[in-house]
């Protein structure tokens, strides 16, 4: 048992610590889970959902995403090459999140966990989706080491939750379109798509957009604009430019967004390639006005 501090914003009891038991050992990750929820759940089933995450961890999720983007700080702040994965029940809908502030001692944050660590939302541990989450999550892992520890400063939020959008359909989860992440954030954007990627307020909607920018920015640009950005001394749109001249290409990311906003509307590559997604599960995406405003007479 540990005990661990967690965010009261996600944590379905609005607790600030809790108390977890070691239910799994893998290679590469120690998963704890709530000692409360662990109590009143079926064991059987949570342990072979986890050894089976564990395992996608493993051959799928790390070696793909590290590949691309670089090491999580290994052995990091704990000096422990394991990454620890606390499950507990949340009160949104999300999978999970990633406290950066585990990354530094409690010297310079007392609430630190000083650990390579990650959450996940209780609710989905049997879910298919559960290997996405933990794909995003990791990926948030990795851009700390990859930003914060190289280049001391923190990447702009919608950026960095583009990256851990993207990781689910670069780890080849979002193949099969039903019931994947990427259905999720296409479903909550068309619900509301004059929401902007780039004004971030943690709400659903804003996961929905970013989603949808990030997969364009990837289609039209690979996926090298999301690494150079990342390995830069630059964040946000101005990490986006400098990939964007490192790669060739003559476009800044002003025009990349106005490129955008047509393509979800027409999505056509009969207009132009730079007015459509070339990603086979959104070909047929688009979005339609709900209001027309004609004139009085």
């Amino acid at each position: 048992k540990k005990t661990f501090y967690v965010d009261p914003s996600f944590d379905l009891f609005k607790r600030s610590e809790l108390t977890a038991v070691l239910i799994k050992a893998t290679p590469q990750i120690y998963f704890y889970a709530d000692e409360d929820w662990w109590n009143f759940t079926i064991h059987d089933k949570v342990y072979q959902a986890v050894s089976d995450l564990g395992e996608e961890f493993q051959n799928k999720i790390y070696p793909i995403l590290t590949s691309t983007f670089g090491p999580e700080w290994n052995p990091g702040i704990d000096k422990d090459p394991h990454i620890f994965v606390l499950i507990h029940p949340m009160k949104k809908s999300g999978g999970g999140y990633f406290n950066s502030g585990d990354e530094y001692s409690k010297l310079q944050n007392p609430r630190s966990n000083e650990r390579e660590m990650v959450y996940l939302n209780s609710k989905y541990i049997t879910s298919p989706l559960e290997k996405s989450f933990l794909a995003h999550e990791f990926t948030h892992l990795i851009t700390f080491n990859q930003k914060e520890n190289t280049y001391d400063i923190s990447e702009e939020t919608w950026l960095n939750e583009g990256r851990a959008e993207y990781a689910p359909t670069l780890v080849g989860y979002d193949d099969d379109y039903q019931g994947s992440n990427l259905e999720r954030r296409v479903n909550v954007f068309v619900e509301n798509p004059s929401d902007s990627p780039f004004d971030w307020n943690n709400e659903e909607i804003d996961y929905g957009s970013v989603n949808l920018f990030t997969h364009y920015l990837v289609d039209q640009y690979g996926i090298k604009i999301l690494v150079d950005s990342l390995h830069s001394p630059k964040t946000g749109a101005e990490s986006i430019n400098y990939a964007l001249e490192k790669d060739g290409f003559k476009e800044n990311f002003s025009q990349v967004f106005l490129d955008w906003t047509i393509a979800v509307f027409v999505n056509d590559c009969n207009y132009g390639d730079r007015y459509c997604y070339f990603n086979k599960n959104l070909r047929n995406f688009r979005i339609f006005p709900q209001i027309n405003f004609l004139p009085l007479s």
